[in-house]
């Protein structure tokens, strides 16, 4: 027997030795992977026994059954309907999810090691996503505030667990038994939500369906939860004996069975609307206080907002971003003219989801409590991208006859969905102002969560109620929402919804929003937020239907509107819905002036360039004054301030305003309208071999909104610490039904074929020493396009003369030239010869190497590079003062056109007389931000109205 074994142990031995000496490969790459997949299989395993939502966790269909198979339990426990639609829910978390960089690269022995133990925090951090934020933040401070919450949030006693809600429940009782029911897993009886808890009790159940808005809740098969608002079946009811198996969290608890659910109420009461009054009379008239938190430097479009909002009887409490000097200053000069204006001293940062939000919005609210004389019914928050569609007499009206409401917009139906889109269920901290994402959290329960919107109409007692209560609700929502992603959205809505004021919710925030998700939600926000969120776009003339539409609704208020996008459409709200058009011959109708700088502002990094090509208008305008006028002698002294100016919604140039001296005079202001020339050219357009995508046109600058498509640097050149951002428009030639005739009668016979349909160009950058800098393919889709692609090369970019040349089917089809403009300032002061010869001498590293041959034969040549440009990129990169100004003045001579001068005239000099009669005087011109614009001039009071009268409108025909 011994020596059976052996001869087959030595025969099976030799045969895999000829199997792995010719399969040797082969044998080596199959292990491997049986390896990778039993550890992979282990790796899910241990991370998905880790995670935790609330106590509850979903398991995989497939799991489940597996598990099911191996203990001969052909019983299916959860249906698949609600298992797909936790899964579904999960997947759109993911989409909005912003993962933190370097999260996947945390070194938490290192961090330990270097970061942690200077901070000396009271606990390891075990958190991920706390050590990704400590890495990432850049201030010690920051780094240990993100640490000390961390270890609290960790020891579990930094969140309320609990907190009691006060609204009533109009006869219903919280954990009331309601009977064992029949399920189905084709119909539940229990629609709403559905999940597994690992302690499952039905007072858990309870706790959580009405923490997430439910009527009712149901225990099932031990461990399952699930919540709804339908009726229930009474021809579904079964003796309590049916629903006999054990709770997982209590063995002495029974959840239900096989098929067989307890269902408990849960305490929360049928939302039910109550209809709205429509205006009566005798009412009194209500009375409003606007919260204004502005932000920007769009000062023209907020007294337009305010001369649309403005009423002796209203009030306006205004906070200012704490980053805007230049809007502080304007509104302060509001609250000078208006004693029914306040602005508030203490500011804040209001960067977009920041917890800084709600507090301001509390400060707000005390303050206006605390102002005696000021006797209001209702507050109202607003923005500077707010704007009325309806009159002041028709919110006024609606108000005084729903005067015990509180508007508010809710979500909807689905709050676990809420909760995990939002970010709830994660503890966020705000410093260097960013949001950062620090960890997972438990919700306290005993209270119904919500949100939505965070625009509001509340009514006083409500205001005073949130502001001055300290009771457990209002005090531990405080806490939980001082350290929420977007605050604002829900703390209201929570605090209301749980309160005795709970009746008084009106789910309706009286206001219409332009969402376009597709546009809104690009994570656009990434750079200041650990998260993924999505924010409306601005209206414009084409969105004109759905404001129209908003008109039979109680919908008083529409965002966003941008001056500087789009100023038509304000234009027809105003004549259109609120107070008639303007005369046609009013002065500046058309023109919408934007400061983009004030020389009181600080002095800021970002604007080096900015002021470079200020500086250098200023010299070419007093030039070109001075040959206009032999005899005198001008010399500009100071950049005062520049605004973008717009025309019939395009911009048109840059009105920059400067101290000079004039033949001895010294502190005359003068503006000079500088705008950008275009350096674009077509080639090949007409090629039918290039495909169904014509090139419409290309812009380059390094600010590209991709919300609204647009380009917010407004004529300014590159710097050369730039990113370059090539955006190009596209055109598809092809009509739609050319592609429904195309799809019925063609039909693709494989892959490679499929292949083929893709269309692709490719984007080259040449820097001034015509030397290929970069390249960047992109893919054409069926229909027009606007597409952006950010080219992040090595810094410093060479000054000078860029291009970049667009190549399709192996054709240049266009080139567009730019500027990268030499810098005359650092840091808002003049640069220093080290610094410029630092920085203008280009990269120390060189360009990746790119085979040019390959993409177009036309541009072989950029490989090599042109020796000349090269030997006066490095001449100019030795540049400094008198040279280094003369430079930038040559290339933005080149890139840029005086349109036209003006002078300010002033109490304080006397204009040389010998240049008066070349100079206008700036408020005689259409152009100067001096000239006349009725749109925002804040006329006088008319008492009779209490408006402000308005000598250029033409009156509203009421229909």
């Amino acid at each position: 027997m011994v020596v059976a074994a052996r001869a087959i142990f030595i025969v099976t031995l030799n045969i895999l030795r000829v199997i792995f000496r010719k399969y040797k490969i082969y044998v080596i790459l199959g292990l491997l992977i049986v390896s990778f997949q039993v550890f992979s299989g282990y790796y899910i395993f241990s991370i998905g026994s880790d995670k935790s939502l609330q106590e509850s966790f979903l398991e995989s269909e497939n799991a489940r059954l597996e598990r099911e198979e191996n203990t001969n339990l052909a019983i299916k426990r959860v249906d698949k309907e609600s298992i797909d639609y936790e899964n579904s829910d999960l997947q759109d978390t993911i989409k909005h999810i912003k993962k933190p960089e370097s999260l996947s690269n945390v070194d938490e022995d290192k961090l330990e090691n270097d970061e942690l133990a200077t901070l000396k925090l009271s606990c390891r951090v075990r958190s991920r996503e706390a050590l990704s934020a400590i890495q990432r933040a850049k201030t010690e401070d920051c780094k240990r505030e993100i640490g000390n919450i961390s270890c609290q949030v960790q020891a579990g006693s930094f969140y309320p667990s609990r907190l009691k809600s006060y609204c009533p429940s109009n006869g219903n009782v919280r954990g009331r038994a309601m009977g064992c029911f029949v399920d189905s897993r084709d119909k539940r009886i229990l629609r709403g939500h559905g999940m597994q808890l690992k302690h499952n009790t039905p007072a858990l159940c309870v706790d959580v369906c009405f923490q997430r808005g439910y009527m009712f809740a149901g225990v099932q098969y031990g461990k399952e939860c699930f919540c709804g608002n339908d009726e229930l079946p009474e021809h579904d009811n079964v003796p309590e004996g049916d629903c006999s198996m054990d709770c997982v969290g209590d063995n002495k608890i029974k959840c239900g069975g096989y098929l067989r659910i307890s269902i408990y109420q849960t305490g929360l009461a049928k939302y039910v609307p109550k209809p709205l009054k429509k205006p009566g009379f005798g009412s009194r008239p209500a009375r409003i206080a606007y919260i204004l938190t502005v932000n920007g430097r769009a000062a023209r479009q907020i007294l337009r907002l305010f001369k649309a909002l403005y009423h002796i009887d209203h009030y306006f409490y205004i906070h200012v971003d704490s980053r805007q000097d230049y809007l502080f200053r304007e509104m302060q000069e509001l609250e000078k003219r208006f004693s029914n204006v306040h602005v508030s001293t203490i500011r804040r940062s209001t960067i977009w989801g920041g917890a800084s939000l709600l507090k301001i919005l509390l400060h707000c609210m005390e303050s206006i409590l605390n102002i005696k004389d000021w006797h209001w019914d209702y507050i109202i928050n607003l923005s500077e991208s707010d704007y009325p569609i309806k009159t002041n007499e028709e919110l006024v009206g609606f108000l005084s006859s729903n005067h015990q409401r509180n508007f508010l917009k809710s979500h909807g139906h689905d709050t676990n969905r809420f909760i995990q889109k939002q970010g709830l269920d994660r503890s966020f901290h705000e410093c260097e102002n960013h949001m950062w994402r620090i960890g997972e959290r438990k919700l306290p329960l005993g209270i119904r969560m919500d949100g939505g919107s965070d625009w509001l109409c509340l009514n006083r007692k409500f205001v005073e109620y949130v502001v001055t209560s300290t009771d457990q609700l209002v005090m531990g929502l405080k806490k939980v929402y001082s350290y929420t992603l977007l605050p604002a959205e829900s703390f209201f809505h929570t605090i209301l919804r749980n309160s005795e004021f709970c009746e008084t919710f009106t789910d309706n925030n009286l206001h219409v929003t332009n969402w376009k998700r597709k546009l809104g939600c690009k994570c656009q926000y990434k750079h200041i937020v650990d998260w993924c969120g999505c924010s409306p776009n601005d209206f414009k003339l084409e969105d004109w239907p759905k404001l129209e539409g908003s008109s039979p609704r109680s919908l008083f208020f529409a965002r966003k509107f941008e001056a500087i996008v789009g100023q038509k459409i304000i234009h027809k709200v105003e004549e259109k819905l609120l107070y008639g058009p303007y005369y046609p011959e009013t002065p500046g109708l058309d023109y919408y002036w934007e400061n983009r700088y004030h020389h009181l502002d600080k002095p800021l990094s970002t604007i080096d360039t900015d002021l470079t090509l200020y500086n250098s208008a200023a010299r070419l305008a007093t030039k070109q004054l001075e040959e206009l006028h032999g005899e005198c002698k001008m010399t500009a002294t100071a950049i005062l301030q520049t605004e973008a100016l717009m025309y019939d919604d395009e911009f048109k140039g840059l009105i920059i305003e400067f101290a000079a001296s004039v033949t001895g005079i010294t502190g005359i202001k003068i503006q000079t309208f500088l705008s950008p020339s275009v350096k674009f050219k077509f080639y090949s357009l007409d090629d039918d071999s290039l495909g169904n995508h014509k090139l419409e046109g290309i812009e380059i600058g390094s600010n590209f909104d991709v919300k609204e498509q647009i380009f917010r640097s407004f004529g300014l050149p590159l710097g050369p610490e730039s990113d370059i951002i090539v955006v190009t428009k596209w055109h598809d030639t092809e009509t739609k039904e050319d592609k429904k005739h195309k799809s019925q009668n063609e039909k693709v016979e494989d892959d490679k074929e499929e292949t083929n349909e893709v269309s692709t160009a490719q984007l080259i950058l040449t820097d001034p020493r015509d030397k290929a800098a970069a390249l960047q393919e992109i893919t054409l889709e069926s229909g027009d396009q606007i597409l952006s692609e950010t080219f992040k090369l090595v810094k410093p970019l060479y000054p000078g003369i860029w291009k970049v040349h667009v190549v399709q089917n192996h054709k240049v089809i266009a080139s567009h030239s730019f500027l990268v403009l030499p810098m005359q300032f650092v840091q808002g002061r003049e640069i220093k010869i080290k610094e410029s010869r630092q920085l203008h001498k280009g990269p120390e590293e060189s360009y990746q190497q790119i085979d040019l041959h390959s993409i177009c034969k036309d541009l072989d040549k950029y490989n090599i590079g042109n020796f000349s440009a090269m030997n006066l990129a490095s001449e100019h990169g030795s540049y400094f003062g008198q040279q280094l100004k003369q430079w930038i003045d040559s290339l933005v001579t080149s890139f840029y056109d005086i349109q036209d001068n003006c002078y300010i005239p002033s109490s304080s000099y006397d204009f040389p007389k010998s240049l008066s009669g070349m100079l206008k005087e700036c408020p005689h011109t259409s152009w100067s931000s001096y000239s006349p614009d009725p749109k925002s001039d804040l006329g006088v009071i008319d008492h009779v109205s209490g408006k402000m009268s308005e000598p250029y409108r033409m009156l509203r025909k009421h229909v």
